[in-house]
């Protein structure tokens, strides 16, 4: 499969403009020139992907209590923007078939993390499997799925197996090649604090593609870029346009 990887991927949109994971924060990355986004998906009370990041609504919305304890109808009554600036005030937490169609409409490419909540990993890996079948079946050179839950993505193998899969790990501990092999990962997405040159080697040698997070500071995008990653994961434009 033939994969246009860009060099920056915008985190949750473009986290450091807009509200993260929302439709608004998709827009804004796309008009800054971004044209991968990353963004996670995790299900509401009555089974509907979602876009959200925590497990526990408030951070990022004016809501309260776990994100499964509410239905897509609740869940569609927050405001998901005004936290982040009155201008986007009314911004409401997207579904992820929301998101694809956003996405499919400004052309960006996807990097989907499924971020279950805890005791729900079998069933969020199958609903978005389902729905990348159902809905991207022309998408699969633009969208990577990634987890670092591997459960989650050995679903995603089984029932979505045309789509490519990331393998993101925060601590990049023994045993990484083995799991992201198991899994027939196309990526591995580390935490750029693990990364150095050597590693990053190591990750190429076993034939890897390199997605890194969330780089912010140009500086050290660029010296992960020179070392050999493929992409940075960031919250930052600025950061982006100095690896353009």
């Amino acid at each position: 499969m033939s994969l246009r990887l860009s060099r920056f991927v915008g985190h949750r949109g473009i986290a450091a403009e807009a509200p993260e994971n929302t439709l608004t924060g998709f827009r804004l990355a796309a008009e800054a020139g971004f044209s991968w986004v990353e963004f996670d998906v995790m299900l509401s009370a009555d089974d509907v992907p979602v876009l959200h990041h925590d497990e526990t609504l408030g951070r990022t919305n004016n809501g309260s209590g776990p994100v499964a304890a509410h239905t897509l109808s609740a869940l569609k009554t927050l405001d998901a923007g005004a936290w982040f600036g009155p201008g986007f005030a009314g911004e409401r937490i997207p579904t992820f078939a929301e998101a694809i169609s956003c996405c499919r409409a400004l052309g960006l490419s996807m990097n989907v993390e499924i971020k279950p909540t805890k005791g729900r990993e079998v069933h969020t890996a199958e609903l978005v499997s389902d729905m990348l079948n159902d809905l991207c079946p022309d998408l699969t050179d633009r969208i990577i799925v990634s987890s670092f839950v591997p459960g989650c993505l050995r679903i995603a193998q089984e029932k979505a197996p045309d789509f490519l899969r990331g393998y993101l790990s925060d601590s990049m501990a023994e045993g990484w090649r083995e799991g992201a092999e198991e899994l027939g990962c196309f990526s591995v997405h580390p935490n750029h604090a693990r990364l150095d040159a050597d590693l990053i080697a190591a990750i190429q040698e076993a034939g890897f593609r390199i997605l890194t997070y969330t780089v912010n500071d140009p500086e050290r995008a660029a010296s992960l870029i020179g070392w050999g990653v493929d992409a940075v994961i960031t919250d930052e434009p600025l950061a982006a346009a100095a690896l353009a």
